[in-house]
């Protein structure tokens, strides 16, 4: 029995079927095997296919990938059940085009309950989808900026009351560091009284007395600066000066070492920086580099620049930085040192980044970089 026979035994007539759903749905018939036996021209027109290229293929022709064999075997266990279908199915053209279409698929059943067709009657939805796709793409991003915001919100809030804290440390150290100065000063000029000729004449007990004696005046010293130049806010003030110079000048505040080599760079640049600061910078540095070399090793500072910027790197060849220490580093209070406050690293990357530039460290040697720019 043909097709039309079919149809005029359920008192259906093709041609009436045809005007019926041709302006109105993209519709196919397959026997029940799933092989197309009839296709309109809605369903030729979206797929791209002719009548002829789709009468005795399988709907397989336009699958899409979108889908599941679990999702197309559901579908055919409900059709060939005796059961109605609607779903959304997304397919491909013969252009290689995507297309999505809200489908209804009947069986359609002789007198016996036999299934002879399956007719499917579909709309285009094809806007709709792109038009969710686009809405859920927006929908994301705009989760991921509120996440965002709200994560920078959190950060900012943690600065604030992390500075406030800071602040009130900063208040209260600066007073006792104050308060420490004087008599400090009363302690290095009486070390300082002994000439040569007394020190000759102590026995190597005393002189090394005398040496820790100095070390800890300039321990004491150091962190009370520290201190100081955290506790004070002041604007930096620019000039144009020799960046060896400046070096030159923080090696007075570097504490000697007779097992320690440090190579200063050959080559010079003229920087516009605040120089007492950047001498700070340096010698700091260069003192933490020999406090991790423990009395022998190697520190090297180089220079190099480029078209914008100005690269300061000391480099030592000590034992190196704990992995996890790496990122607390920069960190207010946090020290590995017995004598430290802390502060140090944190001043030089307030001085850095009040002069446009950055500051990072490294491993593998242990590197303190800085970019300044020109």
């Amino acid at each position: 029995m043909d097709l039309t026979s079919s149809f005029k035994k359920l008192n259906l007539n093709l041609s009436d079927l045809e005007a019926i759903l041709a302006d109105h749905s993209i519709t196919t018939v397959t026997d029940n095997e799933g092989i197309i036996v009839y296709a309109n021209k809605k369903f030729c027109e979206i797929s791209k296919y002719s009548e002829e290229e789709l009468l005795g293929q399988n709907h397989r022709l336009l699958k899409s990938g979108e889908h599941s064999d679990q999702f197309y075997n559901k579908l055919w266990t409900t059709i060939s059940g005796g059961r109605n279908w609607d779903g959304e199915i997304k397919n491909r053209a013969k252009d290689g085009s995507f297309y999505w279409v809200k489908t209804t698929i009947i069986p359609v059943m002789d007198s016996q309950k036999n299934i002879k067709y399956y007719v499917a009657i579909r709309i285009d939805i094809t806007r709709e989808k792109q038009m969710q796709e686009k809405l859920l793409h927006a929908e994301k991003q705009l989760d991921q900026q509120n996440l965002s915001l709200a994560a920078k919100v959190a950060m900012k809030s943690s600065d604030i009351v992390k500075n406030e804290r800071l602040a009130t440390i900063g208040t209260m150290a600066s007073r006792i560091a104050h308060d420490l100065k004087n008599p400090l000063t009363i302690l290095h000029t009486y070390a300082d009284m002994l000439t040569p000729e007394i020190l000759s004449k102590l026995d190597s007990k005393d002189k090394e007395k005398w040496f820790r004696l100095q070390n800890s005046i300039f321990d004491m010293h150091r962190i009370i600066d520290d201190v100081l130049d955290f506790a004070r806010t002041s604007e930096i003030n620019k000039k144009k000066v020799s960046f060896l110079s400046i070096l030159r000048l923080s090696m007075n505040h570097v504490r000697s070492s007779y097992g320690i080599i440090i190579k200063l760079p050959e080559n010079d640049v003229t920087l516009n920086c605040d120089r007492r600061k950047i001498e700070g910078v340096m010698s700091n540095l260069i003192n933490n580099a020999v406090h991790a070399l423990d009395g022998q090793g190697e520190i090297d500072i180089s220079l190099s620049l480029d078209s914008e910027f100005v690269t300061i790197k000391v480099k030592d060849s000590g034992p190196g930085i704990p992995d996890e220490n790496m990122e607390k580093i920069f960190e207010p209070m946090f020290t590995t040192k017995n004598t430290g406050t802390g502060l140090g690293l944190v001043i030089c990357k307030s001085i850095v980044e009040q002069h446009g530039g950055n500051i990072s460290v490294s491993n593998n040697p242990t590197t303190f970089t800085i970019k300044l720019p020109l």
